[in-house]
């Protein structure tokens, strides 16, 4: 079976490989690519927070046909609440470095913010309107920091991810009228109005539900309420783009999100808009998307002859195609 090629519209490009090889040999850094990417079937990827300096180098290795690989959309270093470095990252920020985390306290500092972070590559832009400060508690980003960050990035033409954690978070997201919700938020208490409203305003969510499972907690008590967030912005009309958050989340195999996602009530068809159509209508790119005369020739193959597609056949690949070339598996090439 033949789609349009997948989006991985929330990935991390973080890990010890990328900065150690970045301008090493390209075997090691290949095979890091194809186990990532593009034995996933991504052709497209959204980097959300990463070393532009790490990214833009392999960007610029792929694009200049070094190495072979998805198109990749960076967020740069990402822009977190004012004193807000999430508890999880302090042990790979050394103390000297973190004045270098933009962490604004004014409207003036999130507008500088945003133009720095496009100026050295960023063509979306992270805000964490709700930062884990703690395992417990959650920062959130000032309201109008927020406005102004957002506002400043969609003068550029530029589109805005939000992290918003709990209901707090959500909120400054919502108010700031970013564009996207990079997670469904974990701490779901008191946030159904906030994504029903989300959702009948066109924002887009990523779901990553494996990941909580994987790095939070995987009892039911946790995960359903997540689940059931995910189905009730979908009922009020919500669209979706997948996302899994590898690089954060260590497991690279794609078909624990689409099971995950099923539990929430969605269908194949809804999995593939997400991972096709959805993605390319969210970044207005009319040559993407589809199979069609016209369209650009990214498509994904997948390794099953079934027109009863169930779940865990989207996680498996039998050649990923970038501009009308195989660019996965290395066999075909």
């Amino acid at each position: 079976m033949t789609t349009a090629g997948f989006w991985n519209c929330h990935v991390h490009l973080t890990e010890a490989v990328w900065s150690e090889r970045s301008r090493a040999h390209a075997p090691g850094l290949q095979s890091a690519i194809d186990d990532m990417m593009l034995s996933r079937g991504f052709v497209t990827v959204v980097d959300l927070g990463s070393l532009p300096r790490t990214t833009n180098a392999l960007i610029q290795r792929i694009e200049t046909g070094q190495l072979r690989g998805p198109a990749i959309v960076t967020a740069g270093i990402g822009i977190r609440p004012w004193r807000g470095i999430p508890f999880y990252m302090r042990d790979l920020v050394p103390w000297f470095a973190r004045w270098m985390l933009p962490m604004p306290l004014t409207r003036v500092g999130a507008r500088w913010a945003v133009t720095s972070q496009l100026r050295t590559g960023a063509g979306v832009v992270k805000l964490f309107t709700g930062s884990y400060v703690t395992p417990e508690r959650v920062k959130p980003m000032r309201a109008a920091v927020a406005r102004a960050a957002v506002e400043q990035a969609h003068r550029q033409g530029v589109r805005v991810f939000a992290h918003p954690s709990n209901r707090s978070g959500t909120a400054v997201a919502l108010d700031a009228a970013v564009d996207a919700l990079a997670h469904v938020p974990d701490d779901t208490e008191g946030t159904a109005e906030l994504l029903a409203e989300a959702a009948r305003r066109g924002m887009r969510m990523i779901p990553t539900l494996h990941m909580f499972a994987s790095t939070v907690r995987s009892d039911p008590e946790y995960l359903r309420p997540i689940h059931e967030a995910l189905s009730d912005f979908i009922r009020h009309g919500g669209k979706v783009l997948f996302g899994t958050d590898v690089g954060y989340m260590p497991e690279r195999d794609t078909r624990p999100e689409f099971e995950a996602m099923a539990d929430a009530g969605m269908s194949v068809q809804d999995m593939l808009r997400a991972l096709t159509t959805e993605p390319a209508s969210f970044f207005a790119d009319e040559e993407r998307g589809a199979v069609d005369v016209g369209h650009h020739a990214d498509l994904t193959i997948l390794d099953t002859t079934s027109e009863n597609v169930r779940p865990a056949d989207l996680a498996q690949i039998y050649a990923t195609i970038r501009g009308a070339k195989r660019i996965w598996p290395a066999s075909f090439l």
